[in-house]
């Protein structure tokens, strides 16, 4: 199960000797350990040929879950694809983002798959009703 890749997780080097840098860009609104969560197209440090053979150049995060959107884009995970070539190399310890698709449950069963959702009174389910109640959302893990 791939780890939620976050703001300041490393991007892996490439071809010709270009270092691994950090992520620099994520959501502004959604946070994994204190961090904002990156997305497909969310930026990374420029990093450069330490050889010299090379210019230095931007890249961004080029894939993510197919899935789990944040604010709309693909969440990104470890292991998802930078667009010069590279891949997002670290994550949360705690945080995963699964792709199992709907209706399934990783380590979960098909009873707890099918389920009833939660009662919902006047102000929400519980979990709504504690969302609303939060200044800022956040992914706990």
């Amino acid at each position: 199960m791939p780890a939620a890749h976050r703001k300041g997780d490393i991007g892996s080097g490439h071809a010709c000797h270009f270092p691994p840098t950090p992520a620099t860009d994520g959501s502004p609104d959604v946070f994994v350990n204190g961090r904002s969560v990156m997305r497909e197209g969310d930026s990374f440090a420029a990093h450069a040929c330490v050889s010299g053979h090379a210019p230095a150049h931007g890249r961004a995060l080029a894939a993510g879950s197919p899935t789990v959107f944040i604010n709309g884009k693909p969440a990104g995970r470890k292991g998802d694809s930078i667009s010069c070539g590279g891949t997002a190399q670290t994550g949360s310890g705690d945080v995963f983002i699964d792709d199992n698709g709907p209706g399934k449950l990783a380590g979960g069963s098909a009873a707890a798959a099918a389920a009833p959702a939660p009662a919902q009174g006047a102000g929400g389910t519980a979990c709504q009703v504690q969302q609303a109640s939060q200044s800022s959302p956040m992914v706990r893990g």
